[in-house]
């Protein structure tokens, strides 16, 4: 990795509380998790765009939304699905921003630069528990 992509530039607009430290996946590859669904119903973002995914698999809509902040990021939370980073790829890990006065709970989340498609392989999707509604951010009907 050069010295140039250590950093993340903008990682405060990327949903980020503190800079990210950048690693690369070792050897056995990487777990991770990703909750998608309304709106953003791809399960991977385009080539063009990052993927943000998390270390730890939610089992509730609530769960992932106290954690990863997503609905702000236009997410209907319905699925997660679990993919494995491939080895030698680098990405980001830091903690999860949230706004002041929000409801949540500390976690870490990993973004995988772009091209998402060629560093990780989809394993399984799930359904997510659905013990809560979750209203995106921007909907037509609320602004």
């Amino acid at each position: 990795m050069s010295a140039q992509s250590n950093n993340l530039l903008d990682w405060k607009a990327k949903g980020f509380a503190a800079d990210p430290v950048a690693k690369v996946c070792g050897q056995h590859g990487l777990l991770l998790y990703r909750c998608w669904g309304g709106w953003s119903s791809k399960e991977l973002p385009p080539a063009i765009k990052d993927g943000y995914f998390c270390l730890t698999k939610p089992a509730s809509v609530f769960e992932a939304e106290l954690k990863y902040n997503i609905a702000d990021w236009g997410n209907a939370i319905r699925f997660v699905s679990t993919f494995r980073l491939k080895p030698g790829f680098a990405y980001f890990e830091g903690p999860v921003a949230n706004a002041p006065g929000d409801l949540s709970i500390s976690a870490l989340q990993i973004l995988v630069p772009a091209p998402v498609g060629v560093k990780v392989a989809r394993l399984a999707r799930e359904v997510l528990k659905q013990d809560v509604s979750v209203v995106q951010a921007g909907t037509p009907w609320l602004s």
